[in-house]
């Protein structure tokens, strides 16, 4: 085998060492790319938390009057079970009647 000339044995160095450095800044970078999601994960918990809190400590009425749209269908149903609560008095009145 011939012998490798030192600039040979220089750029196999480099070769080398840039290998590791590299190897060693993507570790760091992932490292730290992962504690960050672990971080906001972390906030998103507390987040939702919060509001699980939140929501847990109101009381029902405030529900619907706060969310849009609740209000309406709780008033909506409220009438439908009314009108078919009547329909069913008219008919039981109607054949005690008869």
């Amino acid at each position: 085998m011939n012998k490798l000339t030192d600039f040979t044995k220089g750029i196999i160095t480099g070769f080398a060492l840039s290998s590791i450095i590299l190897g060693l800044i993507l570790a760091v970078n992932f490292a730290n790319k992962r504690d960050k999601e672990l971080i906001d994960y972390a906030k998103k918990q507390m987040e939702v938390e919060a509001l699980r809190e939140d929501y847990t400590n109101r009381p029902p009425a405030e529900f619907v009057d706060t969310v849009p749209g609740v209000r309406r269908a709780a008033d909506g149903a409220a009438a439908e079970f009314e009108r078919k609560r009547d329909e069913a008095l008219q008919r039981f009145r109607s054949k005690r009647t008869d």
